[in-house]
């Protein structure tokens, strides 16, 4: 199992990392330069990559290797993947040698392509310059480090490779986080979440970067609450991170799925609450991504959701253009700040800190750490997820319910108990567990839009500066949006009175 972590670099900073204090400190070989051609195969319908594989062969002077690999996961920079290599005679694989791999690897695509030969020519090829020295760590881990600079082309198409990789040879994966860390301080990088041949495969089919939403948390009954919350915490993070390049894109729904990530990652952090505490300056940071995303969402809601739906007057519709471009040039601002606050070193900071806090198990270090971590899950996730369904009972009985705000703070109770039966879902069965998912889903939905009225009203307010020649319209919007919190209220206060006061169970 190869486990590394890449690290993205511009120009300037591939060639500082040749002489990185961080990185020679530590050196027991000399930087041994060397260039090599490495040329990935498929199948004529592109199985192996369908299923999360890439076959390369590379070359480099006379030599020639092949290697199936894939699978494994990448989270904060950290890559683990099944890897099998062998040499070889030549460029061109060797058919034999990598059906040999395939049944090793993925026995279930073996079967299914039964002998079916690979494409005669390479879906892309990387031309690498690599740069390779050792590190003998103080704990006793030793670390390849790799400078790769080169390019991916595919026919006329091409795209720059400027990465450091930091792999394990043998020691504890972990210690790569606050390698990485020291290395981003001296040195700005950025975590290269996906590997050469995702970008390889996005080059040659020219696949844009698309919104990844949250996939399900695979947790063993027979864990531990700490390992459980491990798993959660990799998962969210992973969500967070396979949206990265959708953001950059100013893809909108990655932007919102980015955003659900880190709600799902404080909304688990909340649910342990008292019994793990994140380092300060992490917890800071976390904060501070939240409203990043969270002002640039507003936006995007009112742009897709609000202005949409408003019933208006043919003689209203010019007055709207005009607001509905200042509101564009709004959301636009904040997405920028988005891709700023993403493609900054502070973001990278937060990342490489969180992998590392969750690789190292962090809540063992941690002054509130106690005996419930290391009970099973089968026993402690009934337990959270009843808390968190009494904390939405506590507040759907202890609130004025005619308030706006503290609906809002139902919801968000609500959100934090469908997350942590989410998170858990593994472990449960049953029609009463599905039934108060739907509700809590539901009712999520229909609280939500109250909350998006009273938001979409203060960037009404804010749009009166941009347009204040449409004073009229946006007078006119104000009031319907008004309108309709106050119609939902009370449907709303009735269905939390009804449905969320009552006891539910896992």
């Amino acid at each position: 199992m190869e486990c590394e972590i890449k690290l993205a670099v511009d120009a300037n900073s591939a060639a500082q990392l040749k002489k990185s204090a961080v990185l020679r400190e530590h050196a027991v070989s000399k930087p041994r330069d060397q260039e090599h051609v490495d040329r990935y195969f498929d199948t004529g319908g592109l199985d192996l990559w369908k299923h999360g594989f890439a076959l390369r062969v590379r070359s480099a002077g006379e030599r020639h290797v092949q290697t199936l690999k894939g699978g494994g996961s990448a989270v904060a920079g950290l890559h683990r993947r099944t890897e099998l290599e062998a040499e070889i005679q030549s460029d061109v694989p060797d058919q034999d040698l990598f059906e040999k791999q395939l049944r090793e690897a993925l026995p279930d695509l073996a079967r299914s392509l039964d002998g079916q030969q690979l494409a005669s020519e390479p879906v892309f090829v990387n031309r690498t310059k690599r740069t390779t020295w050792m590190l003998a760590l103080p704990d006793g881990t030793h670390v390849e480090c790799a400078l790769d600079v080169g390019e991916l082309q595919h026919g006329e198409r091409k795209t720059q490779v400027r990465e450091l990789e930091l792999e394990v040879k043998d020691g504890d994966p972990a210690c790569l986080y606050e390698l990485a860390q020291r290395v981003h301080e001296a040195t700005p990088v950025r975590i290269e979440n996906i590997s050469k041949a995702e970008r390889g495969y996005a080059l040659a089919t020219e696949d844009k970067a698309h919104a990844a939403k949250a996939t399900p948390v695979t947790v063993k009954r027979k864990a531990t609450l700490g390992d459980a919350l491990g798993e959660i915490l990799l998962n969210c993070l992973q969500q967070m991170q396979a949206n990265e390049r959708g953001v950059l894109a100013g893809d909108v729904e990655s932007l919102h799925q980015m955003r659900v990530g880190l709600r799902r990652l404080r909304a688990a952090r909340d649910m342990v609450d008292g019994l793990v505490a994140l380092p300060e300056p992490l917890a800071a940071d976390i904060e501070w991504l939240a409203g990043e995303l969270g002002d640039a969402r507003n936006w995007d809601v009112f742009l897709e959701s609000v202005l949409p739906g408003l019933p208006l007057t043919e003689d209203q519709k010019p007055s709207l253009a005009r607001v509905e471009a200042a509101a564009r040039e709004e959301a636009e601002r904040h997405r920028a700040r988005v891709r700023s606050a993403v493609g900054s070193p502070r973001y990278t900071t937060l990342m490489l800190a969180l992998g590392g806090w969750i690789a190292g198990k962090g809540w063992q270090h941690t002054p509130l750490a106690a005996d419930p971590l290391e009970q099973k899950i089968a026993k402690a996730a009934p337990l959270l997820v009843q808390h968190a369904a009494a904390r939405v009972r506590k507040r759907a009985r202890g609130y004025d319910l005619k308030r706006p705000e503290c609906l809002h703070k139902v919801r968000i109770a609500a959100k934090k108990e469908r997350y942590a039966r989410e998170f858990f879902a593994a472990l449960s069965h049953g029609r009463k567990e599905t039934k108060r998912h739907d509700l809590l889903s539901s009712m999520q939905d229909e609280l939500g839009g109250i909350n998006d009225a009273f938001v979409a009203r203060e960037l009404v307010a804010q749009l009166r500066d941009r347009v204040p020649q449409e004073a009229g319209l946006l007078g006119f919007i104000d009031g319907v949006l008004a309108e309709r919190a106050l119609d939902a209220m009370p449907r709303a206060r009735r269905h939390v009175k009804g449905r969320l006061r009552a006891k539910a169970g896992f």
